[in-house]
């Protein structure tokens, strides 16, 4: 089986790190002062976050804009982790992420709508051993958060030789854009409280299970085997 973890919200908060990387490099790169707290962040993919800050500051918003944008902010980003700790773990968090790695049934992979700089960065300052987990997918690899467990699936093939079935595929998130890409690709969608989304909303997003933390590690490993109603 193949488990998908989010990344903020889910595994950690870093206490608005990347906004502010974000904000520092429309002012490095144009001069101008944003607010990038109206920003909708949960669940979404960085380049459509890197598209509307450059909107909101009326500056071109085209594939060249967003790629200088996307350096400067991960330069920024990796200048204040390299200065101070910003993410930690939710509770909970590390002991599954690990509990997953250590089974011989289980593939333990991240998938988020981080680039994979800024993903490690905030893994590794919230603690996370980069070996818990035996790949990811990332934000720049899809136009939209659906296309990431497509891309999931092939590098699971590709570094196990094995095919995987969407049923044996769980992703793990906090937000209904983690449930939806997780249902539209026939894969189950564990949700967790620990975002900004409520325990309504994700079951109304259609999530297969929704807990309040990810702490009942023996019985979320029950739940994700099919061992338990």
């Amino acid at each position: 089986m193949l488990i998908l973890f989010d990344v903020d919200g889910t595994l950690l908060r870093s206490r608005g790190v990347g906004l502010k990387s974000m904000q520092e490099a429309i002012e490095q790169l144009h001069g101008l002062s944003v607010d990038p707290s109206t920003l909708d962040t949960g669940g979404r993919l960085d380049h459509h976050l890197f598209r509307e800050l450059l909107q909101l500051a009326d500056l071109p918003d085209d594939e060249e804009a967003i790629n200088e944008l996307q350096r400067v902010y991960i330069e920024r980003m990796e200048h204040h982790f390299s200065i101070d700790t910003w993410a930690g773990p939710l509770e909970g968090a590390q002991a599954l992420v690990q509990a997953v790695h250590e089974q011989d049934d289980l593939c333990s992979a991240v998938l988020t709508g981080n680039i994979e700089p800024t993903c490690w960065l905030k893994l590794r300052d919230a603690g996370f051993k980069r070996a818990w987990f035996d790949f990811g997918v990332f934000g720049n690899e899809g136009l939209h958060r659906r296309d990431l467990p497509p891309v999931a699936l092939a590098r699971y093939l590709q570094l196990s030789g094995v095919a995987i079935e969407p049923q044996q595929v769980v992703v793990i998130g906090d937000t209904p854009h983690d449930v939806d890409c997780a249902l539209h690709s026939g894969c189950r969608a564990l949700s967790v409280t620990t975002g900004k989304s409520s325990r309504e909303e994700l079951e109304q997003s259609g999530a297969d299970l929704v807990v309040d933390s990810l702490t009942d590690v023996a019985t979320l490993l029950g739940w994700i085997r099919n061992e338990l109603p």
